[in-house]
């Protein structure tokens, strides 16, 4: 493959430029506070545009224009519609979330059982979690990296990585956030941008869904004949569940100023991603029609924005694509960074040695965010399946963990303690499980969720029925 000049230079001003950012951000991060939770005093317009540019992953870009390539319009109903879901129902837990007063995920898990010891088998899950976000993104970006600039795979995923591992443990979230402003309005713009133009220059919205049918009228069918309802409907669960326990997402909600910011950031957050998220259905829509039209063979959908780019659009306007795809891949790559170096200094470290300073805990941040961003890169060299492939695996790890436990025990008093933390268990090993297993009528997400309420229930009833209660 012929190496892009222009591509490649544009590259290498992005990868500097970000790098400064990381170093500016260092500067200014004066406590560990600042470096993980912004001071505590993030503003609403940096919390909307983290938050907006922390959501648009590789996945939002590069694995839906893919996954419209095999499925058409239905990922609207099985994908879209659980992550926008997701979303709305956060705004009516921020004050919940907000009342404790944490840092983590795994606080708030401590709290609603009582058992310290729930805070690293917690982080446990997390650190898996994120570990597999930051191997999907480094895949999505090196594909993308090395189609338009004709760089050889392997190598471009490791410079991508080691770059996004720098720019994050340099600058904690004081980085992250005013990058993902930046990135932020950049990435929504190019595509609004790029989606209008792809569409008007093949007819119109009316002409892209003609030819769309004429390639498969199946492309056009909110439901494909593979799919049932109740698959769907897993899917959208487990995209909908990720939202509630996110690790990045209890991060930037404690972050907030106030509950009046943590509140509207998200309201704003929604309105801008539902707009954004039809512009990259109809730019997915109209892409498969342009390669189609144009005899471009794609052999794998995660190729299909890339070819976009170099084989179809003009140099200038792929240049924009380009401008949001990284965009949407460096911001939720620094925050899943960031996330994964705070869960093990904070939730794991901390827990074996609270007598710790903040530099040691900086340290050990530092250490496991580069350890997460390597092993990911070894493993991105040969990924073990597609980006969406990768995030709905993922997605069903976070929603059977958590979901059910964390909101149960924080809805129902009664509900604490071993029975919280078996539902966690049960619900990681039977959704992932049943997952891996391979497909079935019976969506991996309504397993692990469905094993982690019988789980607390029964246990907890277990714990009422002791010999001494009967007795009584």
């Amino acid at each position: 493959m012929t190496m892009n000049t222009f591509y490649t230079g544009a590259f290498a001003v992005y990868l500097l430029g970000v790098l400064a950012l990381g170093a500016w951000g260092n500067k200014q991060s004066e406590s560990l506070e600042d470096f993980w939770l912004y001071g505590r005093d993030l503003g609403p317009t940096l919390a909307t545009w983290s938050l907006v540019a922390n959501f648009v992953s590789t996945v939002a870009i590069i694995g839906l224009v893919g996954a419209i390539y095999t499925d058409g319009y239905s990922v609207m109903l099985n994908i879209q519609f659980g992550l926008m879901l997701g979303l709305s129902g956060m705004y009516f837990v921020a004050h919940k979330v907000r009342s404790f007063e944490y840092t983590t995920l795994p606080d708030i898990i401590v709290d609603v059982t009582g058992y310290e010891g729930a805070k690293p088998i917690s982080a446990v899950v997390l650190l898996l979690n994120g570990w597999l976000y930051v191997l999907m993104q480094l895949v999505g970006a090196s594909l993308l990296v090395t189609t338009i600039t004709g760089i050889d795979y392997k190598y471009i995923v490791w410079v991508v990585a080691v770059v996004f591992i720098a720019y994050t443990v340099m600058g904690g979230l004081v980085s992250v956030a005013w990058t993902d402003l930046v990135q932020g309005t950049v990435m929504v713009a190019s595509v609004f941008f790029v989606s209008v133009y792809l569409v008007t220059d093949l007819g119109g919205l009316a002409s892209v869904n003609t030819q769309l049918a004429n390639i498969d009228p199946e492309l056009l069918t909110p439901l494909r004949p593979d799919q049932t309802i109740i698959g769907v409907l897993g899917t959208a669960t487990a995209f909908f569940g990720t939202l509630f326990t996110s690790q990045s997402a209890i991060i930037h909600l404690n972050a907030t100023r106030d509950l009046k910011t943590a509140k509207s950031h998200i309201a704003v957050s929604g309105v801008i991603l539902t707009a954004f998220s039809f512009a990259m259905v109809f730019l997915g829509g109209a892409a498969v029609v342009a390669l189609n039209n144009a005899g471009i063979p794609v052999d794998n959908p995660d190729a299909a924005f890339p070819l976009l780019l170099t084989q179809y659009l003009p140099q200038e306007i792929g240049a924009l694509l380009i401008l949001a795809a990284m965009g949407a891949i460096l911001s939720t790559t620094d925050t899943m960074l960031h996330g994964t170096g705070v869960t093990a200094a904070h939730d794991i470290f901390s827990y074996f040695r609270p007598d710790a300073d903040d530099e040691t805990k900086l340290r050990v941040f530092r250490f496991s965010a580069v350890t997460a961003g390597l092993a990911a890169a070894g493993v991105a060299i040969d990924p073990p399946g597609t980006i969406i492939v990768i995030y709905y695996l993922r997605a069903v790890l976070l929603t059977c963990a958590f979901l059910v436990p964390v909101y149960a025990a924080l809805r129902w008093d009664w509900l604490s303690g071993r029975p919280v933390l078996a539902g966690i268990v049960v619900g990681v090993v039977t959704g992932v499980g049943w997952t891996i297993a391979g497909p079935s009528s019976l969506p991996g997400t309504f397993v692990g969720i469905g094993s982690s309420a019988v789980t607390m229930l029964v246990t907890t009833l277990a714990g009422k029925w002791t010999p001494d209660s009967l007795a009584s």
